[in-house]
């Protein structure tokens, strides 16, 4: 009986390392201008800015408020109660998300990773919450270099 679940485990763990391979892929971008992110470039239209809808640039244009507004030396609650108002607002975007074609394939490549950067804002200890705003910083910094 053992043998069973032992050889049932043994069969099953490529499949499992195959699931948690995190490959990414770079692809050149009209302009050379991109981002890697989970596979999707992020990359102008020709040389011009991608149209989104209003609530996607209202979202966007709120968290970007939020994060200026943290105080310079925020605490641990301070971070999560960003954190919280972040998500509120991703949920906001993600919601109101209304682009088709090649708008919609760029709008989300740029939100994919921002629940990665959030949560941690949410949940962790103040190093990590320190850290992930650095990274969120960034992230929020590159929308209107892409979006209008």
């Amino acid at each position: 009986m053992i043998g069973r679940y032992a050889l049932f485990a043994l069969l099953c763990l490529p499949l499992l390392q195959a699931c948690e391979q995190n490959t990414e892929l770079q692809i050149q971008a009209p302009e050379n201008k991109y981002i890697v992110c989970r596979g999707s470039a992020l990359y102008l239209d020709n040389g011009r800015k991608w149209k989104t809808n209003p609530e996607t640039t209202e979202g966007i244009d709120k968290m970007i408020a939020q994060v200026n507004a943290l105080p310079p030396q925020p605490d641990l609650e301070s971070y999560h109660r960003l954190g919280n108002a972040l998500m509120e607002d991703f949920i906001y975007i993600v919601n109101y998300c209304a682009e088709m074609g090649e708008n919609h394939e760029m709008v989300h490549a740029y939100l994919n990773p921002m629940q990665e950067l959030i949560v941690p804002l949410q949940v962790s200890g103040l190093e990590v919450c320190e850290t992930q705003l650095v990274k969120l910083k960034e992230h929020l910094d590159r929308y209107h270099q892409y979006f209008e």
